[in-house]
């Protein structure tokens, strides 16, 4: 009987990616495919539809098989941060996210590494969740054989908050792997309508705090003269982004809204765009800049500690709030050959990841434990 290793998919299939589910389709995948011999990758997941497990397994394929508990993902949440089994699982697992089996019954042989994305949470949905995240950050702190975290920043972090000893490890993200310039790009550009000159912002669902924080950098005095791109979601329950620009004295036309964009169109946008603007201050992932690097498209974003590690100068980094954030894009956009030569680094730093390496990692974390 070959040896199994159980990745809990948390948020991967979703209808609107997120950067949670995007990470763990990438790693399940990258999982799969440099598996050890004898060893067999299962997925695990909360309860969801038809449609969306086909997507899962269209995004994981080589899963020896997706087990899926009886509640779905609200109520799975709870139930593991009770230490409540909705499913038994034995052996090694490696979660995607917080969202873990970390229960109190354990034999020999089980395994439970959890994955830390940053100490806040990509999602700002609610209250609610603000406060799961902590609870099932503790939890991992507590409970967790290994934390894998993404930079070198988020571990140091991690270390002053806790006693976490010699249990996490940084793992870095990779560029997508599905991201490719499709042959006929012009066309695609023609289809969704994009500008000659634009920047793009990406938006993600749950995060109505960032887009806020976009629309704010687009309205300032700093901002550059030049039409911004946003591909993602464009509502968050009662908040649209059209109302914040318009709210914010936005001029018609200056915001170009293509909702979720599929991988092949995504990619055009990223690769024709000036440049990318990335205004998420908590964001420790970092997966939108080694995607416009991936295309050769440099990013303007915060100057965080873990964005600057995934940067590794090969992006452009603004201290300070909204207006620095505008200024640094528009300095960017006036100097056409920092422009060239940043896309260029940018593309060679986005080749030193890669989710074969990441994976490499996870199996070693687990071999060590």
């Amino acid at each position: 009987m070959s040896a199994r290793l159980t990745v809990v998919l948390d948020e991967v299939g979703e209808r609107s990616t997120t950067m949670v589910g995007r990470y763990g389709a990438e790693l399940a995948a990258a999982l799969v495919r440099t598996a050890p011999e004898g060893v067999e990758v299962a997925g695990l997941s909360a309860s969801v539809s038809e449609r969306r497990a086909e997507r899962i397994a269209a995004l994981v394929p080589g899963l020896a098989d997706l087990r899926q508990t009886a509640v779905p993902a609200r109520e799975l949440r709870q139930a593991w941060l009770h230490s409540i089994a909705t499913l038994p699982v034995r052996g090694l697992v490696h979660s995607t996210s917080l969202l873990a089996p970390l229960t109190r019954d354990r034999q020999p042989g089980d395994q439970r590494t959890v994955t830390l994305h940053g100490l806040h949470p990509l999602s700002d949905r609610s209250a609610r969740k603000a406060r799961w995240f902590e609870r099932a950050l503790r939890r991992a702190v507590q409970h967790a054989d290994g934390i894998v975290v993404p930079t070198t920043a988020v571990a140091e972090d991690l270390a002053e908050r806790a006693d976490v000893g010699s249990r996490v490890r940084v793992v870095h993200p990779a560029p997508s792997s599905w991201l490719h310039v499709p042959e006929d790009d012009d066309a695609v550009a023609r289809r969704l309508a994009l500008p000659a000159e634009y920047v793009l912002a990406i938006t993600a669902p749950g995060a109505s705090v960032q887009a806020e924080r976009l629309v704010e950098t687009i309205a300032s005095r700093s901002m550059p003269d030049v039409r911004v791109v946003v591909a993602g979601p464009v509502e968050w329950g009662e908040t649209t982004l059209a109302a914040l620009a318009v709210e914010a004295g936005i001029a018609a036309g200056r915001l170009v809204m293509l909702g979720d964009l599929g991988d092949a169109d995504l990619a055009v946008a990223y690769r024709r765009a000036l440049a990318h603007l990335h205004v998420s201050d908590v964001d420790a992932l970092g997966l939108t800049l080694l995607e416009a690097a991936a295309l050769g498209t440099p990013t303007v974003h915060p100057s965080s500690r873990s964005l600057l590690e995934i940067g590794g100068g090969a992006s452009v980094a603004a201290l300070g709030g909204t207006e620095r954030l505008a200024a640094a894009l528009a300095t960017l956009l006036g100097d056409e050959e920092e422009r060239v030569r940043l896309g260029l680094l940018a593309q060679d730093r986005a080749r030193a990841f890669t989710w074969e390496a990441a994976a490499a990692q996870v199996w070693q974390l687990h071999a060590e434990l």
